[in-house]
């Protein structure tokens, strides 16, 4: 069985879930979070579809120093009340980037299979117990030369597949049925 992770984003104005669109009214715990963010200078991106097994939650800067390693904190997160399939997970990062890896928080045990290439990386993890997530960071390395936007896009899915098989073929085998989640930072001098 493979399930994709679905992509909906969230924000405080509008969410999309299942295909209705739903607008909420802001409030004032929405205005106060606005002003956390702000001052924060981060973002946060949440994907999941109502069905969908595992959320993926993205913080990224707004803006991003040319020549510098750009990080990007990616959560996992089991939504059922059973333990999941193997998660496949992929980042990649189109263009204005040197190097793309994915590092693991230091003494966990997650037991991942990684590979790494140039724009983009790619992973296997085991499943996830009921309501653990799983946290570890992408980093990018931007060229001293770019300019204008960071794009970074992370995506995967839940598959029955075993922990050794190869992250660029099941890249190959989902191919255009990922909903990827798209973040976008501001490249400054």
């Amino acid at each position: 069985m493979r399930t994709l992770i679905r992509k909906s984003t969230t924000s405080l104005v509008a969410s999309l879930a299942a295909g209705a669109l739903v607008v909420s009214v802001p409030t004032a715990a929405s205005a106060a979070t606005t002003a956390t963010r702000a001052a924060t200078s981060t973002s946060t991106t949440t994907t999941a579809a109502a069905a969908a097994p595992v959320a993926i939650r993205v913080s990224y800067p707004y803006r991003a120093r040319a020549g510098r390693v750009v990080s990007f904190k990616v959560t996992l997160v089991n939504k059922l009340k059973t333990r999941t399939d193997e998660i496949f997970l992929a980042a990649k990062f189109p263009k204005n980037v040197s190097k793309a890896r994915i590092y693991v928080p230091q003494g966990s045990h997650y037991g991942e299979r990684c590979t790494r290439e140039r724009i983009r990386a790619l992973c296997v993890l085991p499943g996830l117990k009921k309501g653990r997530t799983y946290t570890f960071w992408a980093k990018a390395w931007v060229s001293g030369s770019a300019r204008g936007k960071l794009y970074g896009y992370f995506g995967g899915a839940v598959t029955d597949t075993s922990l050794n098989t190869d992250p660029k073929q099941l890249l190959s085998e989902f191919g255009g049925s990922i909903s990827w989640v798209k973040t976008k930072s501001t490249i400054t001098r």
